[in-house]
């Protein structure tokens, strides 16, 4: 009996860890992987920086992540789109988060950003079905509040298009870093993988605001040249037509004077020094458009710096030049 009792103990006792593991073997990959790392110096820093908690550190770590250059970034994670640049990848199947190496001071804090975009990825994965059922519906939620931008609605579309299927898990992302203000209960759940999701977001917003300061100044640029263009096109117009009347005006002046054909000298002079006013107000709208076009030629010269300016941070941010005309 003593034996049996034994026996059975000890199949009890090897039966504990693999229901366990059969319950938590994520969990236990995770592990096995986190010590299985060695972050570098520069992860290390994003995850000081993006504030991740113990919790999420330990997520991002467990998926082995990556800072890639250009051309091996590319080889992994890649976007066709025009006009969209890939800037991070969780990868479900291998539990891998691959990162583009941002170096353009600008930008400051988009790394950062990024990759706690991705451990985001990564929390997903290893969410339940009852935390899943909890939190889609707040995402969906703050999406639909979200509606009246356009750059978010284009950025979804983008993503129904590129990730069918995975609109609740961007989300889950997008929201988490890139939006300050949400439900509480969002904010709870968050709270468990940053410890300052505020200061998060404001890398986000501090380095977003690099392009939206040059779209803005690109678009005041392109308003001010149309304007001076319409102006100068108009004028330049008006003074045309009206140098060929003064011109035309002149020569019957002058023959008018060669035939004696004035009354007076006081007529004679009026009429003279009108032609002269008409000259001077010519002479003054032809320096009027000349100040403009020097205008627009020097906004034109800053409108294509901004181009190269936005040519060079979408570089940064592995975006393909573009084909098109510019800003």
């Amino acid at each position: 009996m003593l034996a049996v009792v034994v026996v059975m103990a000890i199949q009890l006792a090897a039966l504990v860890p693999l229901a366990w593991a059969s319950l938590h073997g994520q969990r236990i990959t995770d592990q096995l992987a986190v010590w299985d790392f060695e972050p570098s110096a520069e992860l290390a820093g994003y995850v000081e920086r993006s504030t991740m908690t113990e919790l999420g550190e330990f997520l991002f770590y467990a998926t082995h992540p990556e800072v890639n250059g250009k051309a091996e970034f590319d080889s992994i994670c890649s976007s066709d789109e025009e006009g969209v640049g890939t800037l991070g990848c969780y990868l479900p199947a291998s539990s891998a988060i691959h990162l583009y190496d941002i170096t353009d001071e600008r930008l400051d804090g988009m790394e950062e950003v990024i990759a706690a975009h991705e451990m985001l990825h990564a929390a997903w994965a290893r969410m339940g079905d009852a935390e899943l059922a909890a939190i889609s519906p707040l995402l969906e939620a703050q999406a639909v509040a979200m509606e009246g931008d356009p750059a978010f609605v284009e950025r979804m579309d983008f993503y129904a298009r590129s990730e069918p299927g995975e609109r609740l898990n961007e989300l889950h992302s997008i929201l988490g870093t890139e939006v300050a203000a949400l439900d509480p209960r969002l904010e709870q759940h968050y709270a468990d993988l940053f410890t300052d999701r505020q200061h998060l977001v404001g890398l986000f917003t501090v380095s977003h605001q690099v392009f939206v300061d040059l779209e803005n100044r690109a678009e005041a640029l392109v308003a001010e040249l149309e304007a001076l263009s319409a102006s100068i096109e108009a004028d330049y117009s008006s003074y045309t037509s009206g140098f060929d009347q003064l011109d035309a005006d002149v020569e019957a002046f002058n023959a008018r004077a060669d035939s004696g054909d004035f009354p007076s000298q006081a007529q004679f002079a009026r009429e003279r020094n009108a032609l002269l006013q008409r000259q001077e107000d010519l002479d003054a709208l032809y320096a009027s458009i000349s100040a403009r076009d020097a205008s627009y030629q020097t906004k034109l010269a800053e409108l294509d710096g901004l181009n190269a300016d936005v040519d060079d941070l979408n570089s940064s941010i592995n975006i393909a030049p573009r084909s098109g005309d510019g800003l």
